[in-house]
């Protein structure tokens, strides 16, 4: 749609990073409110601060280092490339990964919970990724398949990452919508009595199940496939066995409320 929102004195600033950065705003406020709501705090307020723009950083660095992976043939041309993440660019899964990681090892060092604190965060990392979608909208990345829908969309801009004077699938604005949709469901789930470790299988499988059928509809460089499925399916069938099994553990344990 709109990749550029405006340029001055030589700078350029992309709508991406823009809107990415909006979608961390409001994950920190979310975050920030669900604290102040909550009966037992695992943190201060300070403390969560911290941990999220660690969070933050570590899931650029994960979904970034996985989309230059996959294209690495593209960045070997042009190396410095790899850190213009504010142009797109970024993997979600590979956040996900880098950013759980950084929250188990974050909880084993303060001996918290890993489970009730990745639940703490699942809500607010849906809304994010809601948010940062429609950044890829904006920018064209993550575009979709020809579509005669009447909801079809056509990218103008030459600036554009999607194909040029085509009617495409929205399908940013499909995983926009279903993540916006996957954060009430977690949210109201979350204030009410459930067991350690429910909310993030329930993410787990939602989120795969979404991604797995918007990938139908994707339209970028889908080269990359096992059994005749993208990765990012692949990946999805991996996510919704490992929620299975997580939300099967959570049965034996006792039911807290959060």
């Amino acid at each position: 749609m709109h990749p550029i929102l405006f340029s001055f004195g030589g700078i350029t600033i992309f709508s991406y990073g823009v809107i990415v950065a909006l979608g961390f705003v409001a994950t920190i406020l979310y975050l920030s409110h669900s604290l102040n709501k909550s009966k037992e705090r695992m943190f201060s307020q300070d403390e969560l601060y911290s941990l999220v723009v660690r969070i933050i950083v570590f899931g650029i660095i994960g979904s970034r280092f996985l989309f230059v992976l996959i294209n690495l043939r593209e960045f070997m041309s042009a190396p410095l490339d790899i850190f213009k993440i504010w142009q797109g660019g970024l993997v979600y899964y590979g956040g996900l990964l880098m950013a759980l990681v950084f929250i188990t090892m974050y909880a084993k060092e303060k001996k918290i919970q890993v489970f009730e604190l990745v639940d703490f965060f699942v809500p607010a990392l849906a809304l994010g990724h809601a948010i940062g979608r429609i950044g890829c909208f904006f920018s064209g990345c993550c575009y979709g398949r020809e579509s005669n829908l009447p909801w079809s969309v056509v990218f103008e801009d030459k600036h554009s990452s999607a194909v040029i004077g085509v009617h495409l699938h929205p399908t940013q604005i499909y995983e926009a919508l279903g993540n916006f949709v996957l954060f009430v469901f977690l949210h109201f789930y979350s204030k009410k009595e459930h067991k350690t470790g429910a909310v993030l299988a329930l993410y787990f499988m939602c989120y795969a199940v979404l991604r797995f059928i918007v990938e139908f509809f994707r339209g970028d460089n889908r080269e990359i496939r096992y059994f005749g499925l993208s990765m990012s399916q692949a990946v999805s069938i991996f996510l919704f066995i490992i929620g299975v099994c997580i939300y099967a553990r959570t049965r034996k344990n006792r039911i807290q409320k959060v």
